[in-house]
């Protein structure tokens, strides 16, 4: 595996699991099972956010992931476990998104702006960062999670940290 050299972006995507409408808990052992099946090395994401606020890790942050296509190469992927086109994260999920967020932009030197969720790839392709062969049309990490919202809430927990230093 290409080791991650620089980061760039962090994207947030849904495990689009198919059990229990969307609410089944799913784990890193379970992406990484269905990731193996297709032939990949390993899980594709470097963390995985349970329904309970659990935060897992998958491909070391040290490696490149396989989570967007054409931005592997700087861009950390966090999987929120269950299905989010079925359902809403929980309130422990999306606390604990929020916290790996936050401690993630302060570690890569990120705004909230560097967050964004899979789908939102395609507003890259559209400012013409990114090729427009990378465009997708999946709707990840799914129509519960509000990206603008996550960015406005990591937005005002990013300040409120600087203004305690």
């Amino acid at each position: 595996m290409a080791l991650l050299k620089t980061v760039q972006y962090i994207f947030v995507h849904t495990a689009a699991d198919p059990r229990q409408s969307g609410k089944a808990d799913t784990t890193a052992a379970d992406i990484t099972r269905w990731h193996v099946a297709r032939g990949w090395t390993t899980i594709g994401y470097h963390y995985v956010v349970r329904r309970d606020g659990t935060v897992e890790t998958g491909r070391p942050v040290t490696q490149q992931g396989a989570h967007v296509r054409g931005l592997n190469h700087c861009s950390i992927g966090i999987c929120l476990s269950g299905n989010h086109d079925l359902a809403p994260m929980t309130a422990k999920q999306r606390e604990a998104l929020l916290r790996l967020l936050e401690t993630l932009c302060r570690r890569y030197k990120l705004t909230s702006n560097a967050v964004l969720g899979h789908k939102e790839v395609n507003a890259l392709v559209a400012a013409g960062k990114l090729d427009k062969i990378y465009a997708t049309s999946k709707s990840c990490p799914g129509r519960y999670v509000d990206m603008r919202t996550i960015r406005q809430e990591l937005a005002q927990l990013l300040k409120q940290g600087d203004e305690k230093l």
